[in-house]
């Protein structure tokens, strides 16, 4: 069983087409959500099974999205055939060419969502919960809600009363570092972290500092940025060498510094070659996997998005001015695409989002300028 909650309060940084919210611990930021249109965790679907695999006890299931057919383990309990209409709910988003992760479980869903099934007709969406109403329901120990939009503070309010509203610099501060490859240690040390398509490499080095320092800062380090980057799957860390038994030292400490995480994360020893080996349960996309192409090279949707937020904050600060926005050629495609954040954008600008495609301009620079209307 999996640890209760620690999460005792929530700040959502409201975007057009993107909301970004900060789990805390207490004062300590420890997970980050990014909530997009296409994210459907926590949705419920009438589905219509696919195809059921004995050797694997799944089932595939069609829910009707444009994706790959959604997974769902522990077919041969459900007794599936296939054609037949099931209610599931998504568990963890697509990932990497793969389906959504389903249950059969229909704990979350209002019981007047399942009343309706009589009427309707699979593959279809019946509930997709809001990600704050689906954040209190999963963190119920949360006792401060903070927004920095008032259009978001009155949704806020239906799940959370008392929800208040301030400038939330900080969210984009932690989602930074929550990108960078690179964790300074303390006493002078490094944790770099590399994604690949097999697994996620993390490198101790000391710089000038002591190994045992460096080692001993970084199973905290690697405890909280697991964490914090919604990095699942297989890990190894290549600690600093030191003296006979010292990785099976730190393996033991890596265990007791995941044990608070909430989603099962296993340390499985140590390799021949002296690496600690965890793991730690997929539940969706990583950070970087929903945010950056590769590594930390923001997609041009990511860009586009904060280019939106941008615009509005700096129509904040200059009331009046009409703005437009001057992107290289692939942002402004992202943008052309995102037609639902940009008309929400221009609905909140009162006036048309004027975007200028520049040739040979840098992905990530995208210049705000004032236009004559």
């Amino acid at each position: 069983m999996p640890p209760p909650s620690d999460i005792t309060e929530i700040l959502w940084s409201w975007g057009p087409g993107e909301s970004r919210l900060l789990l805390l611990a207490g004062d300590r930021p420890v997970e980050v959500v990014v909530e997009r249109p296409e994210g459907l965790t926590g949705a419920v679907f009438l589905g219509r099974v696919c195809t059921v695999d004995r050797s694997l006890d799944a089932a595939f299931v069609e829910i009707g999205t444009g994706e790959r057919p959604g997974f769902l383990p522990g077919a041969a309990a459900l007794d599936l055939s296939e054609g037949a209409a099931l209610v599931v709910q998504v568990r963890a988003d697509a990932r990497g060419g793969k389906g959504p992760k389903l249950s059969a479980d229909l704990r979350d869903c209002p019981e007047d969502v399942l009343a309706g099934l009589a009427t309707a007709k699979p593959p279809a969406l019946l509930w997709r919960p809001h990600v704050l109403e689906r954040l209190l329901a999963a963190h119920p120990a949360v006792a401060r809600v903070v927004v920095d939009d008032a259009a978001a503070l009155a949704e806020a309010r239906r799940w959370f009363a008392a929800a208040a509203r301030r400038p939330l610099p900080e969210v984009d501060e932690v989602l930074e570092e929550a990108l960078a490859p690179v964790v300074v240690l303390p006493s002078g040390g490094r944790l770099v972290i590399e994604a690949t398509a097999a697994l996620t490499a993390m490198d101790v080095d000391s710089g000038a500092g002591r190994p045992v320092e460096a080692n001993r800062e970084a199973v905290a380090a690697i405890a909280r940025q697991i964490r914090l980057r919604g990095i699942g799957g297989q890990i190894t860390v290549d600690f600093v060498s030191g003296p006979k038994g010292t990785p099976y030292k730190l393996a033991a400490a890596l265990k007791r510094a995941v044990a608070a995480d909430p989603v099962p994360t296993h340390v499985f020893g140590v390799t021949p070659l002296g690496m600690v080996e965890l793991t730690r349960e997929r539940r969706g996309p990583s950070l970087a996997e929903i945010l950056c192409r590769r590594s930390t090279d923001l997609t041009a949707e990511s860009v586009a998005l904060a280019a939106l937020r941008r615009v509005l904050a700096e129509a904040d600060a200059r009331p009046g001015a009409a703005l437009a926005l001057v992107a290289a050629p692939e942002v402004a495609t992202a943008l052309a695409r995102l037609g639902g954040a940009v008309a929400e954008t221009e609905r909140r600008l009162g006036r048309t989002l004027v975007v200028r495609s520049q040739p040979g301009r840098d992905r990530e620079d995208v210049l705000i300028e004032e236009v004559t209307i």
